[in-house]
């Protein structure tokens, strides 16, 4: 009788401790997050990427979490490879049982994963991926609270209108993103009817040779008044370095525009291009000298505290693609992925730059915040930070006129 009572005692305890550690598992609500975390990716980008997810998170969880849960975040490493991509979606959600994801940084990549999010049901809002047609699908899984490229190239395009550029010309890295910038420039100036010369050319992201295709447009006639990069890192410190040692640019005739926005971290910008980042032109979602809202600046001031050094861009967008997916779940009030997706469509929310609500266009602007903020700034002295770059565009926030050498 005392083995069988041992017994019994010992099986009650067990079932007991196994409803526990079910009853603890149960307390963390899983989400995903996707970045480029290791080489080829932009893995710089895809750190500070995860770094906004997971200040968002810490957020989320000292008010109390979600559904009366903590959020438990999953983070994959995507390399910056779409088949890498693909599979880490998937594993996010057979093995880690994620109920959304956000996240991703390369373009190319977030086109392998919406496919999974898409075939999967599972809500996705994208945390720095720019190419028009991931949200031009129209996939109902698909949101995204970052900068795209139609609204980038709108503001290039008010740019070589409102200076009266004339020749312009442009070179594009051979992705999703790179291509998309060209056709969105294109685009925009026809729409806006602006009397300029424009053309790109779609160059190899992974060169080391920019020199070659450089020396075609310091000897065009006539030379372009504004050259255009949308070549991410490390290609586009090469080819601005490159621009300047052969005195293509920055020239009285010539200035250089960064369209990825890379010139923002002026830390690892200025050592590599020195001089040749002199009077450069940088368009981007965000600078630390543009006033945020009450929650970005706070948001603002917990990085600097906690890395010493300002969030760039790719920061206050991985914070603001996990706080609208969370605030998706809390409306929804359920991790069903069709309530979540409803409850996104409807979402109106104050984030670190303004108001964010998705449009439901039939269009490019489907699930994208379409009025996400955008910029161009100008650095005129060397070694400038961000926050003291002058801001050219929009008309409302500028702080000084275009500069030449």
């Amino acid at each position: 009788m005392r083995r069988t009572g041992m017994a019994f005692v010992l099986t009650a305890a067990l079932v007991s401790f196994t409803i526990l550690s079910l009853g603890f598992a149960a307390e963390k609500l899983p989400i995903g997050a996707l970045a480029p975390l290791s080489p080829p990716g932009a893995h710089i980008q895809g750190k500070e990427l995860i770094d906004g997810v997971q200040l968002a998170v810490e957020d989320i969880n000292k008010a109390g979490g979600l559904l009366g849960k903590q959020i438990e975040l999953f983070v994959e490493d995507t390399q910056g490879r779409p088949e890498v991509g693909a599979t880490a979606v998937e594993k996010l959600i057979d093995k880690r049982g994620v109920v959304g994801i956000t996240g991703e940084y390369h373009s190319s990549v977030c086109t392998a994963e919406i496919e999974v999010v898409h075939r999967r049901n599972v809500p996705f809002v994208i945390g720095s991926c720019w190419f028009d047609g991931l949200t031009e699908k129209g996939y109902p899984q698909v949101f995204r609270t970052s900068m795209f490229n139609s609204r980038l190239a709108e503001m290039i395009a008010l740019l070589i209108q409102k200076q009266g550029f004339k020749n312009v010309s442009a070179l594009v890295e051979d992705t999703d993103y790179g291509i998309g910038v060209g056709k969105n420039i294109t685009a925009a100036i026809k729409r806006l009817q602006i009397d300029a010369n424009f053309a790109y050319e779609v160059v190899e992201r992974t060169t080391p040779h920019f020199v070659p295709i450089l020396l075609k447009y310091r000897t065009a006639k006539p030379k372009p008044d504004l050259l255009i990069t949308a070549v991410t890192q490390p290609g586009f410190f090469l080819l601005v370095k490159q621009a300047y040692e052969i005195g293509l640019t920055p020239t009285k005739d010539t200035l250089l525009l960064d369209a990825t926005c890379t010139a923002q971290r002026y830390t690892e910008f200025w050592p590599a291009v020195k001089r040749g980042g002199n009077y450069i032109l940088f368009a981007c979602p965000y600078s630390p000298s543009v006033k945020l809202t009450k929650l970005g600046e706070a948001v603002k001031a917990r990085f600097q505290q906690k890395f010493n050094r300002e969030p760039t861009y790719v920061v206050i967008q991985g914070y603001d693609g996990m706080l609208a997916l969370a605030k998706g779940i809390e409306k929804a009030g359920s991790t069903d992925p069709d309530a979540i997706i409803k409850a996104l469509e409807g979402l109106q929310i104050l984030g670190t730059r303004g108001t964010i609500t998705f449009s439901m266009e039939k269009n490019l602007y489907y699930h994208q915040w379409k009025e996400v903020p955008a910029f161009i700034f100008q650095y005129t002295k060397m070694n400038q930070e961000p926050k003291d770059a002058a801001t050219i565009l929009p008309d409302e926030f500028a702080t000084a006129n275009l500069a030449h050498p």
